[in-house]
């Protein structure tokens, strides 16, 4: 009778759910991430079938949309470090609000562009922030612990909006439609609402005009292992390029597997992303380990990418299935390595700049998604094997670097030392 208890207080204690500010940031998620859901699986449906502009015309607002944020999002960061960022992030919660929500009056294609720019910027912007606001709360090795179960948390939410999402795409009612719209941009109001009952401590403000104190240092475009952090973020992030836009056509054009497989796979990716990230984060919570964490994630991704190719080479149905799995659960490791070298994003940061070097981190994401479809989806499909295996070796490469780079660094190396 005790066992159940007893494993909650356990489970509580390891993911700090037992401090008022875990709970609130993932309060905050959760109702951030249910909305992007439920928005993220009606969008395109909404944008063309409802409001009735091409596929081609809403590709190219979003791709506007990127492009933006990916000029922008250092700006915001840089500007977070001034005014505070909790105030930043709520602002950034109350954008993408009145944003989603013009949308719904959104029907000349100049003002549906304009707030894809604008709305896109906010989207690109806020996690860098919202990282940043962890970073003032909490300590290195709590960090990872919170930074795994804020995924966990966004997952299970995302899933949870998609799953509520279905009901407008089987009616196609306009109205249902409109409704999902809302409830994303109520979603935002809602985590605003719990942000503001954060407490986050910030760096002391400068006497001459409220302006933050910054220690002198190079920014991180003048860093040179700042640069290569987030260059491998880039580059590690195809994971996520394959997993939402390559697969669905690779498992339906390209392989024999049964239709349902790839509903299957993705259920599998999110289940076993959920159940492995905290334990993983933590693993690989201090900045020796986070060096290790890139490379076992290239060489998972790179064998992911082998069995992706070889899945089109099986002539039978439930093999190729099996193959597809094998893939599945080493892409989905290779994710949870990548996400769990984030220390490294936060150690090399100074702390008065940590929303602009952030900010930049994330650029490496940003870039992906501006990039990657392009650079990968069709050559992916059109080309397979051979396009699959070379996509495995840069992603490999690229998870070698932050070691290399970063091997000798004190941090390591007093680590090291003291192990």
């Amino acid at each position: 009778m005790s066992a159940g208890p007893g494993l909650w207080a356990r489970l509580s204690s390891t993911l700090m759910l037992e401090r008022r500010e875990t709970r609130l940031l993932l309060a905050s998620a959760t109702a951030d991430s249910f909305g992007t859901g439920i928005f993220t699986a009606t969008s395109v449906l909404f944008f063309t079938q409802v409001r009735g502009f091409d596929v081609t015309s809403v590709g190219l607002a979003i791709s506007l949309g990127s492009l933006c944020a990916f000029v922008f999002s250092p700006r915001i960061g840089k500007l977070a470090d001034r005014v505070g960022a909790k105030k930043s992030l709520i602002t950034l919660f109350l954008i993408r609000a009145v944003g989603y929500a013009l949308y719904l009056l959104a029907d000349r294609y100049w003002l549906f562009a304009v707030l894809a720019c604008v709305v896109t910027t906010a989207d690109r912007s806020s996690p860098a922030i919202n990282m940043t606001v962890m970073g003032r709360l909490f300590e290195a090795k709590e960090r990872a612990t919170i930074l795994g179960t804020m995924y966990t948390a966004r997952n299970g939410a995302v899933v949870l909006g998609s799953l509520a999402a279905t009901l407008p795409v089987v009616t196609g009612s306009t109205w249902l439609y409109m409704v999902g719209v809302a409830i994303n941009a109520a979603s935002f109001i809602a985590a605003a609402v719990v942000m503001s009952r954060l407490r986050v401590p910030e760096p002391a403000t400068a006497d001459n005009g409220g302006k933050r104190e910054r220690a002198a240092g190079p920014s991180p475009l003048r860093d040179p292992r700042y640069l290569a952090i987030t260059v491998v973020n880039g580059v590690s992030m195809t994971h996520n390029t394959i997993l939402s836009l390559v697969l669905p056509l690779w498992v339906t054009q390209a392989t024999d597997a049964p239709s349902w497989g790839l509903t299957t796979l993705l259920a599998l990716n999110g289940a076993l992303a959920m159940a492995a990230q905290v334990p993983v984060n933590r693993r690989f919570a201090d900045f020796a380990a986070a060096l290790r964490a890139p490379v076992f994630g290239g060489v998972a991704v790179f064998v992911a990418c082998a069995a992706y190719a070889l899945s089109g080479e099986v002539s039978q149905g439930w093999a190729a299935l099996a193959v597809l799995v094998v893939a599945m659960v080493a892409h989905t490791a290779g994710e949870c390595l990548f996400i769990a070298s984030t220390p490294l994003s936060y150690e090399l940061a100074p702390k008065e700049s940590l929303a602009q070097y952030l900010s930049f981190y994330n650029l490496g994401r940003v870039g992906q998604d501006l990039v990657g479809p392009a650079l990968i989806v069709a050559p992916l499909v059109k080309h397979g094997t051979p396009l699959w295996l070379l996509i495995g070796v840069l992603v490999l490469a690229a998870g070698l670097v932050p070691r290399a780079v970063l091997g000798r660094h004190h941090l390591a190396t007093a680590e090291e030392t003291a192990g």
